[in-house]
């Protein structure tokens, strides 16, 4: 695997590129456009069709004996603020890698492959997830969006996507699906390495809700307004936020509850708190079990006045393709890679994708279970050992009668 090892490692470093803390790839920003558009020449590089959707979708299409519908690897892009080397990134360049891998054994696959790197998942710019495997699968459903610096969803949309569309060589269109879909991935959890598990193989995805609540107060001088006559945002908001932490902490173990996104306004020292908006990310194995949990949330906040709620996100649970699990379940055994399969609590591309194509996911460990984070970490060994068990299901896929 010397060569591999090789290839992969300076794959990442070469991608990982960022002068601030983490990395900082959200959708259509500089760092974003630029890996873009290194992946499309890397590609041409090596004998593909690159094609650009108008979400800047960027799909790498590697011919088969047949013209089938191709077989289909990838992930994201972008990242979160301040994210780690491996969420996203990992899944394109080891599917890259596995692709090379078996173009490398001397013979054209009976089926052509494809590598897909979409363009946004994290919902990290813009508040909204999952913009380019929706539009990739015709789900497009994005309102108008604006980021933090007034810029619109479309205006960066168009900016960046035009340059990536207009480099030599490059189709500008909406891929057709492919035949199905594997994504190579970190776990973002502690499960497989305190398991002292390499591989993960993903049975389905968590439902998931992500909302935005505001409440409202009125805004007035900090040392001349009495108590008892104060419309203060945050003391709604402190009171809120511990009603609904006790409510999570109440419902099913298998509930996560995040509240990770908080602006106040006008955000002075000495001026009382007129806005306040922060986030809600809520998260289920079960349709059933978010949908409780949220109703019972709704009236908590009901029970607070000058309260708003919008909801950004709403994702039910995936059961992934039992069929690939089933499969690369075999080959792991054959191969002796120690695996164990498992729920995903973080969202994935593969959630949508499995709506237009059976669809699989392989897992590898998260040192300590850390994601989301500069620190995030995997062992070179076990990202090649999800390479390696890549390799051999497209390799499976693609040679099947």
């Amino acid at each position: 695997m010397t060569n591999e090892t090789i290839q992969l490692g300076d794959l990442l470093d070469q991608f990982n590129t960022s002068d601030d803390v983490g990395q900082n790839r959200l959708v259509y920003n500089r760092q974003w456009l630029r890996n873009q558009r290194v992946l499309i020449l890397l590609g041409q590089e090596h004998d593909a069709q690159a094609t650009v959707d108008d979400y800047g979708n960027v799909s790498l299409d590697f011919p088969g004996q047949e013209t089938s519908a191709p077989i289909a690897t990838g992930s994201h892009m972008d990242t979160v603020r301040q994210g780690g080397r491996y969420d996203g990134l990992y899944g394109v360049l080891g599917g890259f890698c596995a692709i090379q891998k078996l173009y490398q054994q001397g013979h054209l696959p009976k089926k052509p492959l494809r590598l897909i790197s979409f363009s946004e998942e994290e919902g990290s710019r813009f508040p909204a997830a999952f913009t380019g495997s929706n539009y990739y699968t015709g789900h497009h459903q994005v309102t108008p969006l604006v980021d933090e610096m007034g810029i619109t969803f479309h205006q960066a949309r168009r900016d960046a996507v035009r340059q990536l569309q207009t480099i030599p060589g490059v189709r500008r269109q909406r891929a057709p699906l492919p035949a199905s879909f594997t994504e190579l991935h970190i776990e973002q959890g502690p499960r497989l390495a305190q398991a002292h598990h390499s591989i993960g193989l993903v049975t389905g995805i968590v439902a998931q809700d992500r909302y935005d609540v505001t409440v409202y107060g009125q805004a007035n001088h900090a040392g001349t307004t009495p108590m008892a006559q104060r419309q203060d945002a945050m003391a709604t908001v402190s009171h809120l936020m511990a009603e609904l932490y006790d409510l999570a902490n109440k419902s099913s173990k298998s509930l996560a509850f995040t509240i990770g996104e908080i602006h106040v306004s006008p955000n002075v020292s000495n001026v009382i708190a007129e806005r306040c908006t922060f986030s809600i990310d809520c998260r289920e194995e079960s349709d059933e079990r978010l949908a409780t949990f949220l109703t019972d949330m709704q009236v908590v906040i009901q029970h607070f006045e000058n309260v708003t709620v919008k909801r950004t996100l709403h994702v039910p649970a995936t059961p992934l393709s039992q069929a690939l699990r089933k499969q690369n379940a075999e080959i792991a055994t054959r191969m002796n890679f120690p695996f164990q399969e498992l729920f995903s609590g973080a969202g994935h591309d593969s959630q949508i994708m499995s709506t237009v194509a059976p669809t699989a996911m392989i897992f590898v460990p998260s040192e300590a279970g850390i994601s989301h984070a500069p620190t995030e970490y995997t062992k070179m060994s076990d990202l090649l050992y999800g390479v390696a068990l890549l390799v051999a299901s497209l390799s499976a896929q693609v040679n099947e009668a």
